[in-house]
């Protein structure tokens, strides 16, 4: 296909893609918290997921955040286990 013909899919799940980004958090440690592979989450992103669905990838965002008592955004690229050593904080 003509690269000036292709069109770029609107993202999906907009809300839950933003709440992940602005916790600081990898989706593979929001994959591990809900307890599926990272790629299953993934795939799962690419269509509008239910309010059900939702609520429970948010509520694992939340979850993974009051572990980590860090209220405001950490810094970029920040590891799990860098997160783990500050004092206080830890898992």
């Amino acid at each position: 296909m003509h690269k000036a013909m292709q069109q770029k899919r609107p993202l999906r799940n907009q809300d839950i893609r933003a709440a992940i980004a602005q916790a600081g958090l990898r989706y593979w440690w929001v994959a591990e918290e809900l307890g599926v592979a990272c790629g299953t989450l993934s795939n799962r992103l690419r269509k509008e997921l239910s309010q059900e669905e939702k609520q429970d990838v948010l509520s694992a965002v939340q979850r993974l955040v009051d572990r980590q008592g860090i209220p405001e955004r950490p810094c970029p690229g920040m590891t799990l286990e860098a997160r783990a050593t500050i004092p206080g904080r830890g898992w």
